[in-house]
Protein backbone atom coordinates (compact mmCIF):
# COMPACT_ATOMS: atom_id res chain seq x y z
CA UNK A 1 0.00 0.00 0.00
CA UNK A 2 2.78 2.42 0.79
CA UNK A 3 4.23 1.89 -2.69
CA UNK A 4 0.94 2.89 -4.36
CA UNK A 5 0.61 5.94 -2.16
CA UNK A 6 4.15 6.97 -3.05
CA UNK A 7 3.48 6.71 -6.82
CA UNK A 8 0.24 8.65 -6.44
CA UNK A 9 2.02 11.39 -4.46
CA UNK A 10 4.73 11.62 -7.11
CA UNK A 11 2.15 12.02 -9.90
CA UNK A 12 0.48 14.87 -8.06
CA UNK A 13 3.87 16.46 -7.42
CA UNK A 14 4.84 16.15 -11.10
CA UNK A 15 1.55 17.71 -12.24
CA UNK A 16 1.99 20.60 -9.80
CA UNK A 17 5.61 21.12 -10.94
CA UNK A 18 4.45 21.15 -14.58
CA UNK A 19 1.82 23.78 -13.80
CA UNK A 20 4.41 25.84 -11.92
CA UNK A 21 6.86 25.69 -14.84
CA UNK A 22 4.15 26.72 -17.31
CA UNK A 23 3.22 29.66 -15.05
CA UNK A 24 6.85 30.82 -14.88
CA UNK A 25 7.17 30.59 -18.67
CA UNK A 26 4.00 32.66 -19.15
CA UNK A 27 5.18 35.29 -16.68
CA UNK A 28 8.61 35.45 -18.35
CA UNK A 29 7.08 35.83 -21.81
CA UNK A 30 4.72 38.54 -20.57
CA UNK A 31 7.58 40.52 -19.02
CA UNK A 32 9.71 40.15 -22.13
CA UNK A 33 6.95 41.28 -24.47
CA UNK A 34 6.08 44.23 -22.23
CA UNK A 35 9.63 45.58 -21.81
CA UNK A 36 11.53 44.50 -24.92
CA UNK A 37 9.19 44.02 -27.85
CA UNK A 38 8.73 47.78 -28.27
CA UNK A 39 12.48 48.29 -28.79
CA UNK A 40 12.34 47.09 -32.38
CA UNK A 41 11.31 50.56 -33.61
CA UNK A 42 14.82 51.95 -33.14
CA UNK A 43 16.90 54.01 -30.77
CA UNK A 44 14.56 57.01 -30.71
CA UNK A 45 11.22 55.25 -31.03
CA UNK A 46 8.67 57.54 -32.69
CA UNK A 47 10.28 60.80 -31.50
CA UNK A 48 11.83 61.47 -34.94
CA UNK A 49 8.72 60.90 -37.04
CA UNK A 50 8.52 64.52 -38.28
CA UNK A 51 12.25 65.09 -38.76
CA UNK A 52 11.90 65.04 -42.55
CA UNK A 53 9.85 68.24 -42.28
CA UNK A 54 12.82 70.01 -40.65
CA UNK A 55 15.89 69.19 -42.77
CA UNK A 56 19.25 70.53 -41.64
CA UNK A 57 21.76 71.71 -44.19
CA UNK A 58 24.33 69.10 -45.12
CA UNK A 59 26.97 71.79 -44.64
CA UNK A 60 25.70 72.91 -41.22
CA UNK A 61 28.97 72.11 -39.44
CA UNK A 62 31.03 74.00 -42.01
CA UNK A 63 28.61 76.93 -41.97
CA UNK A 64 28.85 77.26 -38.20
CA UNK A 65 32.65 76.90 -38.27
CA UNK A 66 32.86 79.65 -40.92
CA UNK A 67 31.10 82.07 -38.55
CA UNK A 68 33.99 81.71 -36.11
CA UNK A 69 36.88 81.34 -38.58
CA UNK A 70 37.88 85.02 -38.35
CA UNK A 71 37.64 85.12 -34.55
CA UNK A 72 41.14 84.72 -33.08
CA UNK A 73 39.69 83.98 -29.62
CA UNK A 74 38.22 80.67 -30.82
CA UNK A 75 40.38 77.65 -31.45
CA UNK A 76 38.01 74.84 -32.31
CA UNK A 77 34.29 74.43 -33.02
CA UNK A 78 32.62 71.03 -32.99
CA UNK A 79 29.04 70.48 -34.20
CA UNK A 80 27.33 67.15 -33.58
CA UNK A 81 23.70 66.32 -34.42
CA UNK A 82 22.07 63.42 -32.59
CA UNK A 83 18.36 62.94 -33.07
CA UNK A 84 16.64 66.22 -32.26
CA UNK A 85 19.59 67.74 -30.41
CA UNK A 86 22.38 69.83 -31.94
CA UNK A 87 25.51 69.86 -29.76
CA UNK A 88 27.88 72.78 -30.32
CA UNK A 89 31.23 72.86 -28.52
CA UNK A 90 33.30 76.03 -28.79
CA UNK A 91 36.83 76.13 -27.41
CA UNK A 92 38.30 79.55 -26.61
CA UNK A 93 42.09 79.91 -26.71
CA UNK A 94 42.23 83.43 -25.25
CA UNK A 95 40.80 84.53 -21.95
CA UNK A 96 37.60 86.48 -22.54
CA UNK A 97 34.62 87.48 -20.48
CA UNK A 98 31.85 84.93 -20.14
CA UNK A 99 29.26 87.39 -21.46
CA UNK A 100 31.33 87.87 -24.62
CA UNK A 101 31.67 84.10 -25.04
CA UNK A 102 27.90 83.64 -24.67
CA UNK A 103 27.17 86.35 -27.25
CA UNK A 104 29.65 84.75 -29.61
CA UNK A 105 28.05 81.32 -29.21
CA UNK A 106 24.53 82.58 -29.95
CA UNK A 107 25.65 83.61 -33.45
CA UNK A 108 25.44 79.96 -34.48
CA UNK A 109 21.64 79.98 -34.19
CA UNK A 110 21.44 81.99 -37.43
CA UNK A 111 22.81 79.09 -39.46
CA UNK A 112 20.36 76.57 -38.01
CA UNK A 113 17.36 78.57 -39.17
CA UNK A 114 14.25 79.87 -37.40
CA UNK A 115 12.03 77.01 -38.59
CA UNK A 116 14.47 74.34 -37.41
CA UNK A 117 14.90 76.03 -34.04
CA UNK A 118 11.26 75.20 -33.28
CA UNK A 119 12.03 71.48 -33.71
CA UNK A 120 15.66 70.98 -32.60
CA UNK A 121 17.15 71.58 -29.16
CA UNK A 122 20.60 73.20 -29.11
CA UNK A 123 23.17 72.41 -26.42
CA UNK A 124 26.27 74.56 -25.95
CA UNK A 125 29.53 73.75 -24.23
CA UNK A 126 31.98 76.65 -24.05
CA UNK A 127 35.47 75.60 -22.96
CA UNK A 128 38.77 77.38 -22.44
CA UNK A 129 42.14 75.89 -23.34
CA UNK A 130 44.37 78.96 -23.08
CA UNK A 131 47.48 79.28 -20.94
CA UNK A 132 46.07 81.90 -18.58
CA UNK A 133 44.03 80.76 -15.62
CA UNK A 134 40.29 81.18 -16.12
CA UNK A 135 37.93 79.63 -13.57
CA UNK A 136 34.81 80.78 -15.42
CA UNK A 137 34.88 77.94 -17.92
CA UNK A 138 33.35 75.53 -18.88
CA UNK A 139 30.00 77.21 -19.48
CA UNK A 140 26.96 75.18 -20.46
CA UNK A 141 23.93 76.48 -22.30
CA UNK A 142 20.74 75.09 -23.75
CA UNK A 143 18.04 76.29 -26.10
CA UNK A 144 14.85 74.28 -26.03
CA UNK A 145 12.69 73.90 -29.12
CA UNK A 146 9.83 75.38 -27.08
CA UNK A 147 11.73 78.52 -26.08
CA UNK A 148 13.34 81.39 -27.95
CA UNK A 149 16.11 82.06 -25.42
CA UNK A 150 19.33 80.26 -24.59
CA UNK A 151 19.56 79.43 -20.90
CA UNK A 152 23.09 79.47 -19.46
Amino acid sequence: MSKRKSIKDNRILLVLMGILIVCFLLIGYSLYSYFYSKNSTGKYGDRLDNISNYPLSSTLEDDIKNIYSADTNIGEVIVNVKGRIIYITIDFVKSIKVATAKDSAIKSLEKIGDNNLTYYDVQYILTYSGSEENANFPVFGAKSSNNLKVVW
